[in-house]
């Protein structure tokens, strides 16, 4: 049951696997800083118990908890948090954060949320915000720390995302630090070579990595999430690099020559900061929430439950 908005998720009846079900839940994605030389956008805080799932370290980050639901029809709340506003070119002002995703109960505080990603600094002010992922920061007069992530916390000591790049003032290349990723923390400024953000992770939980449809190609094959966005430049310092790449999962890209790329739709991916002067940064991508259960040993058989985009595999 893929959600790429939010929804509900009614369970009907239990099949004979039992009550546990598996999920992603993706929050949305920060926006850019904007005005040139800003942070990238942090990601969407990243909540799954899938099996296998790994940061860049690679450390687990498989939630251990099981999560049960029982039938009835009983109905469980779907929020695909949004992404946020990248920040003014003209106002040079930081970004917006994402929003929360979440699943669960709709009255009880004993479901999964996935924090909203950070938003990148400005060229002014050059402060980024926390979130599931932080923000990178904006590079202007004076060092500045990126946002930290893992803002809601860890469930089972699993985190949600890292945080974002620094930047230490002005330099040659006058580049600020990436967004935070779910698999790695942004890349500080100035450069060289832009500053990219950090990269996500790969979640197959709606298909193989050959053919997931949701998510975005990265390293190993398709269903990356949660990358953090490129950081922004400047106009003339582009040397040796005019872009930095936003990080595998929807991650934008920061641009030194103009007006950088959001975070892709439903990937919970950081907006890409664009280029001194006056570029605007861009917006963080939306969340994602999906859930599965096994129904069988064949690929046929009916539904358990309704509510997103349903499909069969394996």
């Amino acid at each position: 049951h893929v959600f790429t908005s939010s929804g509900t998720f009614e369970v009907t009846q239990l099949g004979e696997f039992g009550s546990d079900v598996e999920y992603l839940v993706v929050a949305g994605g920060g926006g850019a800083g904007g005005g040139g030389q800003s942070g990238g956008g942090g990601a969407g805080g990243l909540r799954t118990n899938l099996p296998g799932v790994v940061d860049a370290s690679p450390s687990p980050l498989t939630i251990s908890t099981p999560f049960s639901v029982t039938a009835g029809p009983t109905s469980y709340t779907v929020t695909v948090g949004g992404g946020g506003a990248g920040g003014p070119g003209p106002g040079q002002g930081p970004g917006s954060n994402g929003v929360n995703s979440y699943l669960g109960p709709p009255s009880a505080p004993n479901g999964i949320t996935a924090t909203a990603g950070g938003a990148g600094g400005g060229l002014t002010p050059q402060a980024a915000n926390a979130g599931g992922s932080g923000g990178g920061s904006g590079n202007g007069p004076g060092s500045q720390t990126g946002g930290s992530g893992n803002s809601g916390g860890s469930i089972d000591s699993k985190p949600e995302g890292n945080s974002g790049g620094n930047a230490p003032g002005y330099s040659s290349q006058y580049y600020g630090g990436g967004g935070g990723g779910a698999g790695a923390a942004g890349t500080p400024g100035p450069g060289p070579g832009g500053a990219p953000g950090g990269i996500g992770v790969q979640v197959a939980i709606a298909g193989p990595p050959t053919a997931s449809p949701v998510g975005t190609p990265g390293p190993s094959g398709n269903g990356w999430f949660a990358g953090g966005g490129g950081a922004g430049g400047n106009t003339g310092h582009q040397s040796p690099s005019a872009t930095s790449a936003g990080g595998a999962g929807g991650g934008g890209t920061g641009s030194a020559s103009g007006a950088g790329t959001a975070g892709t739709f439903s990937t919970g991916g950081g907006g890409g900061g664009g280029a001194y002067p006056g570029n605007s940064g861009k917006n963080g991508g939306s969340g994602i929430v999906v859930v599965r259960y096994q129904i069988g040993s064949q690929q046929s058989g009916t539904a358990k439950a309704t509510g997103g985009s349903i499909s069969y595999y394996g």
